[in-house]
């Protein structure tokens, strides 16, 4: 029986989904998604530091709590990162 289409085998018996090929695009070994997490924590950073400034403490508060959730989602992305070039290096693909 044939193999099904979004299926691609690789050398060693293990094949490679589209879910694989998604993540390494997306989160192996040259992410864009964690440059781009670290430039919205910057952002919300200086927003914060911005909104502090002009005496709007409300508004900076909610901006740093967002910095805080940025940052953890950013650190989140590394951690995935690392786990999918561990799977890319497994299948040869790095």
């Amino acid at each position: 029986m044939p193999a099904p289409s979004n299926i691609a085998p690789v050398s060693g018996g293990d094949v490679v989904t589209d879910w694989d090929k998604w993540t390494f695009k997306w989160f192996g070994k040259n992410s864009p998604v964690i440059p781009l997490g670290c430039v919205v924590t910057a952002g919300v950073l200086g927003s914060g530091f911005y909104q502090f400034k002009k005496g709007n403490k409300k508004t900076s508060q909610l901006l740093m709590r967002a910095r805080v959730a940025a940052q953890a989602v950013t650190i989140c992305a590394m951690m995935f990162s690392l786990k999918v070039q561990d799977r890319q290096k497994a299948l040869g693909l790095a």
